[in-house]
């Protein structure tokens, strides 16, 4: 109990631990496959013919960052207060489970209100998480240092980041898309 009461802030990641027969797709493989297309294809594009401003990249997703972070917030409230009985029902066919650590372990099957508040939950956050990045990203410049095995140690930190806000990225996309299907066209046929 002592460090689950710490672990609050974790809550919004619940997208990652859902089970069902074909969420692991939507959690891990389509987003992988993305940022696997979209970095080789930067990395065959920064060729000297053309050339790719990380920077600029940055900060045109912060902006749409900070418009996609109310948008998460405004449909996760909207998801949560929301009257309608059919949101409040299993969800039918394959439905996603979630298994609670401060319930010991119960495995929920999730009704359709709460798998939109996990997936909007997920895209919040990781929207907010991907503009903080971005902002210290643009606004943090290293000095090369003086040792060899410390700009080594640097260079290999910064592509590390940069792979976590690519993939991040790529997942937020796969994520929103999946909410936006959910919405357009799984909600109405309850």
């Amino acid at each position: 109990m002592g460090i689950q009461k710490h672990m609050k802030v974790f809550t919004v990641l619940s997208f990652l631990r859902l089970r069902s027969a074909d969420i692991f797709w939507y959690q891990w493989v389509y987003p992988t496959i993305i940022f696997t297309v979209i970095t080789g294809g930067l990395w065959l594009i920064d060729d000297g013919v053309f050339t790719f401003d990380g920077s600029k990249f940055i900060n045109d997703i912060n902006t749409l960052m900070g418009i996609l972070m109310g948008f998460y917030i405004a449909a996760l409230a909207a998801v949560s207060s929301f009257t309608n009985e059919n949101l409040d029902q299993i969800m039918k066919g394959r439905a996603p489970t979630l298994t609670s650590s401060r319930k010991g372990g119960i495995k929920e099957t999730l009704t359709r209100r709460r798998f939109l508040a996990v997936i909007f939950g997920y895209c919040a956050s990781l929207s907010i998480f991907l503009y903080i990045f971005g902002v210290l990203a643009v606004h943090i410049n290293f000095l090369p240092p003086a040792e060899p095995w410390l700009m080594k140690a640097v260079e290999l930190a910064q592509k590390g980041a940069w792979v976590f806000y690519m993939w991040g990225l790529s997942s937020l996309l796969v994520v929103t898309l999946l909410s936006l299907h959910y919405l357009v066209e799984r909600m109405h046929r309850a």
